[in-house]
């Protein structure tokens, strides 16, 4: 017991301090920055540091952004249930996307060189704010069970250290001061790895079962990774802000390709690592499946990597119990997690605060950019203290961003070709997107419908029991990915994409009308501008001081003492003395007819016409 408490006051000690370090040193980096430029970010710079980072920065970037701490837990759950090729395609998956989101970036910006987020680009609000939601909450959740579980400690400390001191960093220098920190923790992230990777080979000397067990070698489930894997983790990434501000960020296209290259190949490597550290680990009879009396597995499932680490020593070198901090390379794995976690928590929240400012707040004082990084993270960091499975969390992102990748890509590629701009609209990909989602649940709903029971063997006592679970399975359950159901969801919204593109194509031809789009149906909503991303209107930081502010954008002073004339209680000028008409209907139309001040943010909006 004295030894597991030295333990546990060690690796508390090691990783605040690494958390206080990786602060300190972007507090600091980035205060000499401010005082380099002489002026504080604007909202553009604190969400995307345009144009600012190296080929080596990005490169860094990308792979900090992308091992998190969810790579000790992910890779090597997946490769237990779906052997050594359900591995290689996880660890192939997890690197490639990379790449391709470099390559598309460079086209996008090639032909919107003022975008500032993929939804600002894209038009799609859903995808990259819940992808990044979802992401941080894994990021957290990880870290909990790390210390609950693997210390022996209870997840409230680093939960709460990692969240605040991220979110504080974050909210001080936005992406930029991300980046900064991406750098180190990566280079750190790279050198634990080494070293444990040359402790494993060193040390693993437990008896390997013969012939290789069915479940790790190639096995059904493996198989089915072919496809779902790519596919799923494609969506997840494309769908992604986190790695869409790298592309903004790079200095040049060069320095774009060059780190997408380099971080997809290290990515790979670092995925296959962890993985097949819990592979090794359940080969050599380290992780078991048993229970408790209370139905809790003895061994939780996010740590079986860790296992790995276990020794003779410390427990008997058997695997019904679960690994403890009893040496200094738990320490180093521990160090290594929380260096991996720190760095992903913050990409996430630049990520999501993008997605936020870009779509709610543009043409806002950067305050406002600040302020949101709090707001949406606190709320995470409680939900994150349930401790809800990690694979599960990323089934739910991976499948909705599957079923709406393929859309959004669509209207990417389209913009090469121009003429397909009359075939993928905004509704035809709406629809796409809300088809494929109907059609995954009917799906998983059809597939179970007729069967006895469950997963785990528990019996449907009902037939809507049994209609219940096959669409919980679909979306929370289907932990090892079964190929069919990815390719539901991405086959079928490109079906109801192109049903609807047939449909509206007919229509034209036979009345010779152009159909509304989505938006021009429901423009007239009220509050439907702020919703779609076309800002408030108002100068809030003016109506906030009442008119007494004055901030600085790119060195030079902006008097804002003089609010738009919707900025209510500081004009009294009436509306016919500005030329407006303060008829409702016509409201959102003026302001958009005003002359525009230099925007904080330019977010794509759709015309109105299905064409």
């Amino acid at each position: 017991m004295e030894e597991e408490r030295k333990y546990l006051i060690v690796s508390y000690v090691m990783c605040m301090a690494a958390l206080a370090a990786f602060t300190s040193y972007a507090v600091i980096s980035y205060t000499l920055h401010l005082f380099r430029q002489k002026h504080d970010q604007d909202a553009v710079e604190f969400i995307t540091a345009r144009g600012t980072q190296s080929k080596w920065r990005i490169m860094y970037s990308f792979f900090a952004s992308a091992v998190g701490a969810w790579c000790l837990v992910a890779p090597s759950q997946f490769a237990i249930f779906t052997g050594i090729v359900g591995l290689a395609m996880y660890a192939f998956s997890a690197g490639f996307p990379i790449l391709l989101v470099a390559l598309f970036g460079n086209r996008i910006q090639t032909m919107h060189p003022d975008v500032v987020s993929i939804s600002d680009f894209a038009g799609k609000r859903f995808g990259p704010v819940f992808r990044s939601v979802v992401s941080l909450l894994a990021e957290y959740t990880t870290m909990g069970s790390l210390f609950k579980d693997f210390v022996g400690s209870v997840n409230y400390p680093v939960i709460i250290v990692v969240g605040v001191l991220t979110m504080a960093y974050t909210a001080y220098g936005g992406l930029y001061i991300s980046i900064l920190t991406d750098q180190i923790q990566a280079m750190l992230t790279i050198l634990f790895i080494a070293i444990l990777s040359i402790f494993v080979a060193a040390t693993f000397r437990e008896p390997l079962e013969t012939p290789l067990p069915e479940s790790l070698g190639p096995n059904r489930a493996g198989y089915s990774a072919i496809f779902s894997m790519p596919c799923s983790l494609l969506a997840a990434t494309v769908m992604s802000e986190a790695f869409w501000q790298k592309v903004w960020a790079g200095a040049d296209q060069k320095a774009v390709r060059f780190g997408g290259i380099g971080a997809s190949m290290l990515v790979s490597c670092a995925v296959f690592l962890f993985g097949f550290a819990g592979w090794l680990a359940s080969w050599g009879g380290l992780v078991v499946w048993d229970y408790d009396e209370e139905g809790s597995p003895v061994i939780n499932p996010n740590l079986y990597l860790f296992q790995v680490f276990k020794t003779a020593d410390a427990n008997d070198g058997t695997g019904d119990q679960p690994a403890r901090v009893r040496s200094w390379i738990g320490v180093v794995a521990l160090m290594m997690a929380i260096t991996m976690n720190a760095s992903a928590v913050d990409s996430y929240q630049s990520g999501i605060n993008a997605s936020f400012t870009s779509h709610f707040f543009r043409d806002q004082h950067v305050s406002f950019s600040r302020t949101m990084v709090l707001l949406v993270n606190i709320p995470l960091m409680i939900v994150a203290l349930q401790g809800y499975p990690i694979l599960s969390l990323f089934l739910i992102t991976n499948m909705l961003t599957t079923c709406c990748f393929l859309p959004m890509l669509s209207g990417i590629l389209g913009g090469a070709w121009p003429s397909t701009k009359r075939w993928i609209t905004e509704s035809a990909a709406l629809c796409g997107c809300f088809t494929a989602i109907l059609t995954t649940c009917g799906y998983g709903a059809g597939r179970w419908y007729h069967e006895d029971q469950d997963f785990k063997g528990n019996v449907f006592l009902t037939r809507g029991e049994a209609f219940r679970y096959g669409i919980y399975y679909a979306w929370y359950g289907n932990v090892n990915y079964e190929w069919h159901y990815f390719l539901t969801a991405a086959g079928s919204s490109v079906v109801g994409m192109l049903l609807w593109a047939g449909c509206a194509y007919l229509f034209r031809r036979t009345t010779g009308w152009e159909g509304p789009g989505v938006s021009a149906v429901m423009q007239r909503l009220p509050g439907f501008r702020f919703i779609t991303g076309g800002g408030i209107g108002v100068d809030l930081l003016a109506c906030i001081t009442r008119g007494r502010h004055t901030y600085h954008a790119h060195g030079t002073a902006v008097d804002v003492s003089k609010p738009p004339v919707s900025c209510p209680g500081l004009n009294k000028a009436s509306d016919s003395d500005n030329g407006l008409d303060s008829s409702p209907t016509k409201v959102a139309l003026q302001l958009e007819a005003l002359p525009p001040s230099p925007p904080a943010v330019v977010v794509m909006q759709s015309k109105g016409q299905d064409v």
